[in-house]
């Protein structure tokens, strides 16, 4: 009996051990896109990407995720969407992060799925102070917009997208707006005309409308939403989306569609419905190629 008692201690104490370096520890997943668009100016210029860190700490104040982005001694730095939780009101976790990250970096922010609840679901009172703190915040928040980075007699575009709450399919709302999509109007309508003679590089915070976002001429877009899958499968990839469904068709890393590349992050913080396994929380670092 004392032996059954021990081993299964033992197995109970591994396993939360085990996810609890899951969701807790931090990774760099590094990328280099290559394109002769990119101004040779612009060779070697490095973007870090944080996505869907749903007011999550890595140790006092973040400090483990700041150390993570200073390494990579970026030239910006992009957020993807979803630093908040919209369920949740410690959003003070947020604005103590961007107040160090603007200490050092050029930060550009889109909002994602989560700031857009927190304004109708329970807390709504307190993310209405949230955003009053957060537009204090030195950043380039995009909401459907574009703005130009210069170097030297170079530049480049970074599109700032929002994608509406309601075109976020899940099995118990929204469904009906599924296989919707986005199209060229919609995104025009949001973002304008987009010259494609120039490098664009794209923020959206889901990556499910990926063909759209290429059809409007998006040369990089930067994603994440999906949280890896919360649980990766061994040739399988990610299991559950944010919206429900198994097996998503984008769930991390590299995809292209024509002149197009996506970079999807798994993000930072957690899910609701399940705690991340082979899935560990990342930052996401790319150094853009001139050719």
């Amino acid at each position: 009996m004392f032996t059954q008692v021990l081993l299964g201690s033992t197995i109970v104490l591994g396993a939360t051990l085990f996810l609890n370096r899951e969701i807790n520890s931090l990774e760099t997943t590094r990328y280099e896109i290559k394109n002769k668009k990119i101004p040779k100016e612009f060779n070697n210029f490095k973007i870090v990407q944080v996505s869907d860190l749903h007011n999550k700490t890595f140790g006092k104040n973040n400090e483990k995720l700041l150390k993570k982005i200073h390494e990579e001694e970026p030239d910006i730095v992009v957020i993807t969407g979803d630093l908040v939780e919209g369920d949740k009101n410690n959003f003070h976790v947020s604005l103590n992060f961007l107040d160090e990250l603007t200490k050092s970096y050029e930060v550009y922010h889109i909002i994602g799925n989560h700031e857009q609840k927190s304004l109708i679901k329970k807390y709504k009172k307190e993310y209405e102070l949230y955003f009053k703190e957060f537009n204090k915040k030195p950043i380039i928040n995009l909401e459907n917009e574009k703005v130009v980075i210069n170097k030297d007699n170079s530049s480049l575009n970074i599109f700032g997208l929002i994608i509406p709450l309601e075109k976020y399919p899940y099995f118990f709302k929204n469904f009906k707006n599924r296989k919707e999509g986005l199209d060229k109007d919609f995104i025009k309508a949001s973002l304008g005309e987009i010259n494609k003679n120039e490098y664009n590089v794209m923020l959206a915070h889901t990556p499910f409308f990926f063909e759209d976002y290429s059809d409007y001429g998006a040369d990089l877009v930067l994603s994440g939403h999906v949280h890896g899958g919360i649980i990766r499968m061994p040739l399988l990839g990610g299991v559950l989306s944010p919206n429900r469904e198994f097996f998503p068709k984008y769930d991390f890393g590299n995809y292209k569609k024509d002149d197009t590349t996506m970079i999807l992050s798994k993000g930072l913080g957690g899910s609701k419905v399940l705690i991340r396994f082979n899935c560990r929380p990342e930052i996401v670092s790319i150094t853009l190629k001139s050719e």
